[in-house]
Order: C-alpha cells, then sequence, then structure tokens
C-alpha cells in the first residue's frame, strides 16, 4: 500500500470514528426521551362549567384571560384543563360548532396555553349528559344517543387534530350512567375519533363520578377492563378528593385517606401492561383552619402516591378560576393575581419548578 493509500485510509478511519462518536453522543442525549414522559402537572381553570345554560359571557360563565394562563405557566405548571359546557360549544346536538357556541373562546385559551409550552386538556364538563329541549338527558339514552357524543367530539378532534399539546377529556365525572352503559359510549366515541384521523392524547373516565377510591366498587373496573383505544394513546381520567365522602364538598382531610383511596385504582392498572392515569381533579383545605390540619400531609402523600406510582401520566388540581369567592376551600389562586399566592398553592409549590 503506497503513502497515497494509507493516507486516504487514515482519512477514512478518522471518518469512522467521529461518525461512531457522534452516534454515541446522539444515543447518550436521546437516551432521556426514550423514558417514560415527564409527569404533566396541572390545575384546573373553573368558569366555563358555570352558570345557567346557555347563559351569558361574562355574566353566567367566564373562560380564563391570558395573564391567568401566564400566572400558572410563570409557576412552573406544563398543563391546564379547561372545562366547557357542551351546550355553549354544540348548542343543537348533530349541529355546527362554528359561530354558533364558544368554539373560538376555547380556541383562544388554548392558543394561550400552548403557546406558553403547556398541554391543553379539552374538558367536557358535563357529568355525562346535557340539555335536550330544556330537559337533562343523560348520553346513551333514545334521546341523545352515543352518536351524538361522537359528533361533538369528532368535530372538536378535527380542530385540534394537528397539536399533540392537546389532550381530549371525553367527559367529566359521567354520573346516572352504568358502568357497563358507559363503558360503551366511550368506546363509540373513542373510535369515532380515531377514525376521523385524531391522534390526540384520549382521558377516558369512568361512571360514578370517575372516582379513584370506587374503580373497582363501581364496576368501572371490569368494564373499563376492555377498553381499546385504536391508537393506543389514552389514560383512564379519575378524580379524588379526601372529606370524609370523597365528594370535594368539604375542606376536611381524613388521614390517610390519600393512599387508601387510589389505591383500588393503582392495584388494578397495574394488572395489565399498558394502563395508564390521569388524576383530573383533586383538592386540599386549609392546614391553618380548625378541622383541616391533616390537609397538609394527606395532599403531599395523594401527590407522592401519584409521581411514585408508575401508572399516573399527570395530574391537576381543582380550584382555579378568578370567579371563585376568596372564602372558597380550594380557591387556589389569589383574586388579585399580583397577590401573594393562596395557602393551597403553596402547598403545590413543591411539585412544580419555577420557570
Amino acid at each position: 500500500m503506497g503513502p497515497m493509500s494509507i493516507a486516504m485510509t487514515l482519512r477514512r478511519l478518522a471518518k469512522l470514528r467521529s461518525a461512531a462518536a457522534l452516534l454515541l453522543a446522539g444515543a447518550l442525549v436521546a437516551a432521556p426521551a426514550a423514558a417514560a414522559p415527564a409527569m404533566v402537572r396541572g390545575a384546573n381553570i373553573a368558569g366555563g362549567d358555570f352558570g345557567r345554560v346557555p347563559g351569558i359571557y361574562g355574566t353566567d360563565y367566564i373562560y380564563p384571560t391570558k395573564a391567568e394562563v401566564d400566572y400558572y405557566a410563570d409557576r412552573g405548571f406544563n398543563a391546564l384543563r379547561l372545562p366547557f359546557l357542551w351546550e355553549r360549544v354544540q348548542p343543537e346536538p348533530y349541529g355546527s360548532l362554528e359561530g354558533a357556541g364558544d368554539l373560538d373562546r376555547i380556541r383562544q385559551v388554548v392558543g394561550w396555553i400552548t403557546a406558553r409550552g403547556m398541554v391543553a386538556v379539552l374538558d367536557l364538563h358535563n357529568y355525562g349528559g346535557r340539555q335536550v329541549d330544556g330537559v337533562l338527558t343523560k348520553v346513551g339514552s333514545a334521546a341523545l344517543p352515543a352518536s351524538a357524543l361522537e359528533d361533538l367530539w369528532v368535530r372538536l378532534a378535527k380542530v385540534f387534530m394537528d397539536d399533540e399539546r392537546v389532550w381530549l377529556g371525553l367527559m367529566n365525572e359521567p354520573t346516572g350512567i352504568t358502568a357497563e352503559a358507559w363503558k360503551d359510549v366511550a368506546q363509540s366515541v373513542t373510535n369515532a375519533i380515531r377514525r376521523a384521523g385524531a391522534h390526540n392524547l384520549l382521558l377516558v373516565p369512568g361512571t360514578d363520578y370517575s372516582g379513584a377510591h370506587s374503580w373497582v366498587s363501581s364496576g368501572n373496573a371490569e368494564q373499563m377492563a376492555t377498553f381499546v383505544d385504536p391508537a393506543n394513546n389514552f389514560a383512564f381520567e379519575v378524580h379524588q378528593y379526601l372529606d370524609a365522602d370523597s365528594s370535594g364538598k368539604q375542606g376536611t382531610c381524613v388521614p390517610g385517606a390519600a393512599a387508601s383511596r387510589l389505591a383500588p385504582f393503582i392495584d388494578w392498572a397495574k394488572r395489565a401492561p399498558g394502563r395508564k392515569g390521569f388524576l383530573g381533579e383533586f383538592a386540599a383545605g386549609d392546614p391553618s383552619l380548625p378541622g383541616q390540619e391533616p390537609c397538609r400531609a394527606e395532599l403531599k402523600a395523594l401527590l407522592d402516591t401519584v409521581e411514585r406510582s408508575g401508572v399516573f401520566i399527570g395530574w391537576a388540581a381543582w380550584g382555579g378560576g378568578p370567579w371563585w369567592e376568596p372564602s372558597y376551600i380550594f380557591r387556589l389562586e389569589p383574586k388579585d393575581l399580583s397577590r401573594s399566592d393562596t395557602s393551597y398553592m403553596t402547598m403545590l409549590r413543591p411539585y412544580i419548578r419555577q420557570r
């Protein structure tokens, strides 16, 4: 081999070593991406679910302002759950969403959320039904078949299908529907969304208010064991409050409630590969008030259990929104956003990182 050939060979070897080094570096950099996704730590901003139906915007109900979105983003939250009502985004079942309802308002808020790098969780806050001709009607009934909910979500999914930062919460706390009937509705809606070509992450609740503590006793565990998402991009949404009856109507926290009430759902989820959860609502009272002293410890136990479970992909605390009274037990933000954080927000701060 002549000097020229030797030089060429050495250059080739150097290039190979350089390429190998780049590949190794790339593998080292890429390794974290292969791990489980970062925990989603969010808040609910209520307001779109308030008031009479359909109501007057700004009088009966409200959506978050950009300042509110920035308030949570600046504190390190990486998701906001946005409650809205079916009747306001689609005044008539099977009707258009354009021009007749709140779609433009929702689209604007979602844009603010995602522009700050956060996940926007669309929360259909209807408890399993809606008004039909002035009568509250449950989905799956003759007057409001599952196809009506399919129609709504297909229309919404087509609006947001190009943004993976928008998650679709199929229904907030369905109630008054059997676990079997609700599972059939959730399955048909999921299938319809996927047929429409949307691949957004779906949040699938159970019936009986989708309580983690009652996931087995309500029949959700048995029914949802056979739920299938054709895109395999979903989590089961559960809620859990810490007062005596898990209703979230009182600021008190039962000692030991956090871990024990999450256990039925976590144990069920771990019985099959791939089952994931999202804690869409929870809250704790002010530990400085009489009767609410255990809340600090119970909130910590709740979030520690969620984050260490290996089951949950994230959580969203209840109680955001500007229209809560200052005395509201779960008020998450101050009335004036420039004021000091509430006691509840202060308890959450160790779990979020300020940007």
